[in-house]
């Protein structure tokens, strides 16, 4: 009789078992992203923009202005890009210039260590993103209608 030891089956369980789970770690990504549009490029830029804006309200809020103007500077850099350009929104660099002033002023007043003007600022440069989206999502939504 001819036995077929435990080691060896063991070994087979777990390896069986490591392939699985190695499959199914791989896959659930994978199908997570499944019936959800696909990322546009800007996607990731405006993201971090997004953490830089969430950034200065938390210097805001903590009356940090060190936060405040490390992260507004941040966003008047991204902004000097000229990504948006390529997309050809004829808005575009009325909002962006909008933008600019805006968070410049954030920063003259995180220099000033001036709370309100602080506040006012963030609200104005808020004001512009939502502008600024709102053009953008109507062009996108004009793009998408006519590539189907």
């Amino acid at each position: 009789m001819i036995g077929i030891s435990n080691t060896g089956i063991d070994m087979s369980r777990k390896k069986i078992t490591f392939f699985s789970a190695l499959l199914l770690g791989l896959g659930l990504p994978a199908l997570s992203t499944l019936g959800q549009p696909p990322e546009r490029p800007t996607q990731p830029f405006m993201r971090q923009k997004l953490v830089f804006a969430s950034g200065v309200l938390e210097g805001i809020t903590l009356e940090k202005f060190g936060l405040v103007l490390t992260n507004a500077t941040a966003l008047r850099d991204m902004s000097q890009t000229n990504a948006f350009l390529r997309l050809r929104n004829p808005n575009y660099l009325e909002l962006s210039t909008n933008f600019q002033a805006n968070v410049d002023a954030l920063i003259a007043a995180a220099k000033a260590k001036d709370l309100s003007a602080a506040t006012a600022a963030y609200q104005k440069t808020a004001e512009s993103c939502v502008e600024c989206h709102k053009s953008f999502r109507r062009e996108q939504f004009i793009l998408d209608r006519s590539t189907k």
